[in-house]
């Protein structure tokens, strides 16, 4: 854009020299051409001008991704990445809210106000009343009924609600994150102070810089990759280029899963002082205990207690559906002797009716059903009985073939 436009500025100044030299400055047409290049050279000026406001804007974005790396700086980032998805979602709705107030602002105040006369307009006049930037002195002009109804509702639902929702989400992602990062996160004066640290232990030979140990690991693991599947890779390639070979092992090593111990390492690193493996280790111990917590004894002892309710919970059903095919069955006794033996029921009282089945969190379902029966809490008969009454209760009737 910069090389075009300053081509264009170079024509616009030989287009004027050639005019004045051959009297043309007059001509209709040579100004036409010179107004047409005038014009195409404003909007190339407009437009390397908008390229150079967003440009500090990609670099700020670069920056962004360059504080990722340190945990407080990351703060910001990860809690707009946090809350991103809650944001638009609020955001669907806040424009719906934003754009009837707009059209409402239209029809209220358009024949009236010149900031309100188009959409365009209106929208921008909206978003400056959420911003405080309102005049009501030009709003009430229409009426101060229509225009003050207009204008606390609006200042009530979008400036005190939606703003302030907003901010919740904002600070709830907020206090996520920096739970996650927790109270001892490295700070960037610690940081630096390690960094300086680490500069001079280099220029003074008692220490390697990580670089040099990566790429040290690295040529180290290729290699004995290299020596244990040689064949592999050399099948793969279909040649015998050492360094070709020495590559392809590189990226394997790179993602590579094993367990080191501290003496893998100070054979696979022998210029790298002991020290510093040790340092290694446990600031790689240390980073895996962040990302893999151990649960607290609170949350060990929660966990626990639970699992004892639902067990708990398990033996409630079995209990129950027990008593209930016991019931049930002896029922079924009592109503077959009476057929058989109608005198014997002369003189018996009514039997009470069974309980209904299991309602609410007693009520099992089937899964639940099968997974007392492996766990031992319900016999084969007993899970049988239970699926039966279970099925009834759904209204489905099994026939046995």
């Amino acid at each position: 854009v910069w090389f075009t436009f300053d081509a264009s500025v170079y024509d616009i100044n030989n287009t004027i020299h050639r005019m004045i030299d051959q009297g043309l400055m007059y001509d209709e047409a040579a100004l036409t051409d010179l107004y047409s290049m005038v014009d195409k050279t404003n909007f190339q000026a407009k437009l390397q001008r908008y390229l150079f406001c967003a440009y500090p804007l990609i670099v700020m974005l670069r920056l962004f991704k360059s504080f990722h790396a340190q945990p407080r700086l990351a703060l910001v980032t990860r809690t707009l990445v946090e809350c991103a998805v809650d944001i638009g979602h609020f955001g669907l709705i806040f424009c719906v809210i934003a754009i009837t107030y707009t059209v409402g602002g239209i029809c209220l105040f358009g024949q009236d106000l010149f900031y309100y006369a188009n959409f365009p307009r209106a929208l921008h006049s909206t978003f400056r009343m959420i911003l405080g930037d309102s005049s009501w002195d030009d709003l009430s002009l229409v009426g101060e009924v229509p225009a003050g109804a207009y204008y606390w509702t609006f200042n009530i639902l979008v400036v005190t609600v939606m703003l302030n929702m907003l901010l919740a989400i904002i600070m709830d992602a907020y206090s996520t994150v920096k739970e996650s990062i927790g109270d001892n996160a490295e700070t960037l004066v610690s940081q630096a102070q390690e960094i300086y640290r680490r500069f001079l232990a280099i220029r003074a030979n008692t220490m390697v810089a990580m670089d040099d140990i990566q790429e040290a690991f690295l040529q180290a693991s290729a290699d004995e990759m290299l020596r244990e599947r040689g064949d592999f890779y050399r099948k793969q390639d279909g040649a015998d280029d050492l360094p070709l070979l020495r590559e392809d092992a590189r990226v394997a090593a790179m993602g590579a899963t094993n367990l080191l111990s501290f003496d893998d390492l100070t054979l696979k690193l022998p210029s790298v002082p002991p020290s510093q493996i040790e340092e290694l280790m446990n600031g790689a111990k240390a980073a895996y205990e962040r990302a893999h917590p151990i649960p607290s004894p609170e949350d060990q002892a929660l966990e626990t207690v639970m699992n004892g309710v639902e067990g708990l919970r398990h033996v409630m059903q079995s209990i129950y559906l027990h008593c209930h095919i016991e019931g049930y069955a002896h029922k079924q006794h009592q109503s077959f002797i009476h057929s058989e033996h109608p005198e014997r029921a002369e003189g018996e009282q009514q039997e009470e009716e069974l309980p209904p089945p299991p309602q609410g969190d007693l009520a099992p379902s089937l899964p639940e059903l099968a997974i007392m029966f492996r766990d031992g809490l319900l016999t084969r008969q007993e899970f049988d009985g239970c699926k039966q009454i279970v099925l009834s209760h759904l209204g489905i009737v099994t026939v046995n073939v």
